[in-house]
């Protein structure tokens, strides 16, 4: 009788696996984990736009889609301990204990500047950058004190000892012009690995950004979005780097993306699988809290647009630049059209709007797949 429950089960098993890639394959995803290596670089925090793109490259790589190397973490949103622990305790949460977990560094290229250099020059000092100085080099994932998350505590997983830019540059010379970079908070760890190793950049298969503003204010100061404001400087870096391909997804994007009470029940009633229970136990309150609460979602934005870019939907080549002379300007993205900007400029695909429809409908059945 066991054994014919058994068979029973691994057929039904069997029949929902057939099922769940047929409806994947409405999709036209362009991916393969056999030529498309993707290394995720964030700035790691508890169901904002990093989660749900962590869990969007987690169901990619269960299918197939992708071979996901590994999972970095570097500051913006969080100092690179908070971000750690995130990573490491949203892993464990969905079973991925699998996908290894480096850190890297929250101290920009340039130093932390001084106050004196903040004040005289009217720019910002956002709170991770205050909580970096307040702890100063003493933080590691040993010793993060008062910084432990309250819901999560600490994972019983732990980060490897090899460097988050020390790892870049392993896989990139393991596989030659597969590896593409997921740079969605600040871009020290990817500056890191262009400074260690020349050859470096030249040899990924591109970079996808999350940061800057291009025809929008930015969102920290008025010419500055986040990411790139923590640490223009290695922005400067990457961009006049040989990455075959750039492609950014700016602050602009946010403001036709948002996440709606709607659209979490979308994805939670799109399956019974981890993703989905922890969204429904975690994301889902808020939104019963306030049903008409928007959430915006940069970072989920480009996974989606990696595996399918059929999604996008307003998209143009420009020529961008990073402002580091210090001065209200300082971490402003400067676009020109394609092939007009000065010689510092380096032509990339930006990517301003996906169709919101078809993106979340993808989002919600990529989740709701039990691969």
């Amino acid at each position: 009788m066991k054994k014919i429950l058994t068979l029973v089960c691994v057929l039904v098993l069997a029949l929902s696996s057939v099922s769940a890639f047929a409806a994947m394959e409405d999709y036209n995803i362009v991916t393969s984990a056999e030529t498309h290596k993707v290394i995720f670089d964030t700035d790691m925090g508890y169901f904002g736009d990093d989660t749900y793109a962590l869990f969007i490259l987690l169901q990619a790589d269960a299918a197939g889609y992708i071979d996901l190397l590994g999972v970095t973490s570097v500051g913006a949103n969080v100092t690179i301990a908070e971000g750690t622990t995130a990573i490491l305790n949203q892993l464990e949460a969905v079973g991925r204990e699998d996908i290894p977990v480096y850190m890297g560094t929250d101290i920009p290229i340039m130093g932390l500047h001084d106050d004196a250099t903040i004040e005289a020059n009217g720019l910002k000092r956002i709170s991770s950058m205050q909580k970096v100085l307040d702890y100063g080099d003493g933080i590691s994932y040993d010793n993060l004190g008062d910084l432990e998350n309250e819901t999560w505590g600490y994972s019983s997983l732990q980060p490897q000892e090899q460097s988050a830019w020390e790892f870049m540059i392993e896989q990139v010379h393991e596989y030659p012009g597969q590896v593409t970079i997921m740079a969605v908070g600040a871009c020290t760890n990817v500056a890191l690995a262009i400074m260690e190793d020349p050859t470096f950049a030249e040899n990924t298969a591109g970079i996808y950004y999350m940061g800057g503003a291009i025809d929008v204010p930015g969102n920290d100061t008025p010419c500055a979005e986040r990411n790139w404001y923590y640490d223009p400087e290695s922005v400067a870096i990457c961009l006049q780097a040989d990455f075959p391909l750039q492609v950014v997804v700016p602050h602009d994007i946010s403001y036709n993306q948002k996440l709606t009470k709607e659209l979490v029940e979308q994805l939670i009633n799109a399956g019974d699988t981890p993703y989905t229970q922890l969204i429904e136990e975690y994301a889902y309150p808020r939104f019963e809290e306030d049903p008409d609460r928007q959430q915006s979602l940069w970072d989920a934005q480009v996974p989606g647009i990696f595996l399918c870019p059929d999604l996008i939907t307003v998209t143009d080549q420009r020529d961008i630049a990073m402002e580091t002379n210090m001065g209200y300007t300082y971490g402003e993205s400067v676009a020109w059209e394609a092939g007009t900007g000065p010689a510092t400029s380096t032509t990339c695909t930006v990517v301003y709007d996906v169709d919101g429809e078809a993106y979340w409908s993808f989002v919600a059945e990529l989740y709701g797949t039990q691969f």
